[in-house]
């Protein structure tokens, strides 16, 4: 069996679905892009769609990679959810969520090359500050399970066979994003 790579066209596609799905006839849409994931060289996007007065499709992507030395990482991802705001104005104060995720990643040092995907889900917290009237800022975090797959193998090597499947309790999300609201 085959290690699944999340290739940057399937996401695009997977984010195509999600919006079709719904409809994306939001009455408010925002962009935003997160402050820590560019902390870390994560080039990001998201956007997210108010479906009623409480809820919100959020979508969310992202892509690093990075080569110094002799480690080299390369990792792409995307994240679906369905948010419920808590204050009568959407996408203000504080809301709880339930996402979905989906990553493939390669990591190599000198000696060695791991290879994997990651399929989770789980809740999300988060909060909304408003700093104009179009401009805002969110605090958002996350957790759940994740089926993790991934082949461990000496650099150099190309084994790419499945050695470990396991499910694990992981952090899926930690943000601190600027939000533009263009609708």
């Amino acid at each position: 069996m085959k290690v699944f790579h999340v290739s940057l066209r399937s996401l695009a596609l997977l984010a195509a679905g999600c919006m079709m799905a719904v409809g994306v006839q939001a009455q408010r849409v925002s962009v935003k892009t997160n402050a820590l994931y560019w902390m870390t060289a994560s080039p990001n996007i998201g956007t997210e769609f108010r479906l009623s007065r409480h809820t919100t499709l959020n979508l969310e992507g992202v892509f690093h990679r990075m080569k110094i030395s002799d480690y080299n990482t390369r990792f792409g991802g995307f994240t679906p959810e369905v948010r419920y705001w808590f204050s009568a104005r959407p996408q203000v104060g504080h809301f709880v969520g339930a996402m979905g995720a989906v990553a493939g990643y390669k990591l190599s040092n000198a000696n060695t090359t791991v290879n994997g995907s990651v399929y989770a889900i789980g809740p999300t917290y988060g909060y909304s500050f408003v700093l104009g009237r179009r401009w805002s800022m969110e605090a958002t975090v996350g957790a759940g399970l994740g089926y993790c797959r991934y082949a461990k193998y000496p650099r150099g090597g190309e084994s790419e066979d499945v050695t470990n499947k396991e499910w694990k309790l992981i952090p899926l999300k930690l943000g601190l994003n600027f939000v533009y609201i263009i609708k």
